[in-house]
């Protein structure tokens, strides 16, 4: 954490524009603390019910992204119990769920933290993105991570016009950064390059088309190994990839003028131009004459 910032927080007002995207900053900072402090170490920076609540128990109308990039301390909510924080574990606080926490006197600690509201981000509570039960994640000191931080606090001194806009984008993005280098995590690196080798597989075969038995034989790799596996790299199963990337390509030949509808069914392997033809509507929400003119109606 660079030296100028040990000890910068903001509070921001948020306008209607800010609003109408959906997802806003409501506050950021970034501390040190050092061995043997108090917690916070400035509570007349801070609105009284977090300095006199934050290591007791309190409640936040807004959801908080808490990461801890030194030092050893304690975290509980009222799902979970007192649990260990160590460098490189990051918390994220929910709205009306009760919590607490605060570093260690003997190790201190260096935090970054933001808060932020929206619809956007109860639609991601809602539907299970953020979840209470997955409170703690221990991401490890993450350069992409600190850098997201590091923007968001710039953008909370300078407050630039459009800055509230800027720093919604900078939320989400520090939550996809989260999401993405949990779900690394959780995948070995044997089974990342079976993915790779599958995909390249793929590629392979877009227009002679392959069935997923056969992709898994050729991956090394037992049909349901190769499902879960690509389920937790992709989010999608492997079918649904493969078809999505064989889509893309039926687009691209859909763009050669010379080449009919029927002739790119046939090239591209499927059982008739019929088949194809409501395969592509269903996929893209056009026919593939439709696609070719350009998405106007027939």
């Amino acid at each position: 954490m660079p030296h100028h910032r040990l000890g910068f927080s903001r509070y921001l007002p948020v306008n209607q524009e800010a609003l109408l995207w959906e997802i806003y900053c409501n506050d950021a900072g970034c501390t040190q603390i050092p061995p043997g402090s108090n917690y916070p170490p400035r509570p007349d920076i801070h609105p009284k019910s977090f300095a006199e609540t934050v290591a007791t128990g309190r409640v936040l109308r807004e959801f908080q992204i808490v990461y801890i990039t030194a030092g050893e301390g304690w975290f509980e909510d009222s799902l979970h119990s007192k649990r260990q924080i160590q460098a490189g574990d990051i918390f994220i606080l929910f709205p009306g769920i009760k919590h607490a926490y605060s570093p260690s006197k003997e190790t201190g600690w260096q935090e970054y933290w933001v808060g932020f509201s929206g619809d956007h981000a109860m639609r991601l509570y809602e539907n299970g993105l953020l979840d209470p039960k997955e409170s703690l994640q221990h991401i490890g000191i993450n350069r992409e991570l600190m850098a997201d931080y590091e923007q968001i606090v710039q953008l909370c001194r300078e407050q630039t016009p459009g800055f509230q806009i800027r720093l919604g984008a900078l939320v989400m993005q520090l939550l996809a950064h989260i999401h993405t280098t949990t779900a690394k995590a959780q995948t070995s690196n044997i089974d990342s390059e079976t993915v790779r080798t599958a995909r390249s597989i793929m590629m392979l075969h877009l227009e002679a088309g392959i069935e997923v038995e056969e992709l898994a034989l050729q991956a090394g790799v037992s049909y349901n190994h190769l499902l879960e596996i690509f389920r937790k790299y992709t989010g999608l199963t492997p079918y649904n990839y493969f078809l999505q990337l064989r889509i893309h390509y039926a687009k691209k030949l859909l763009q050669e003028k010379e080449i009919s509808v029927k002739e790119v069914a046939a090239r591209m392997n499927f059982e008739n131009q019929y088949y194809f033809s409501r395969l592509f509507k269903r996929k893209t929400g056009y026919s593939p004459t439709q696609w070719r003119n350009g998405h106007l109606p027939d």
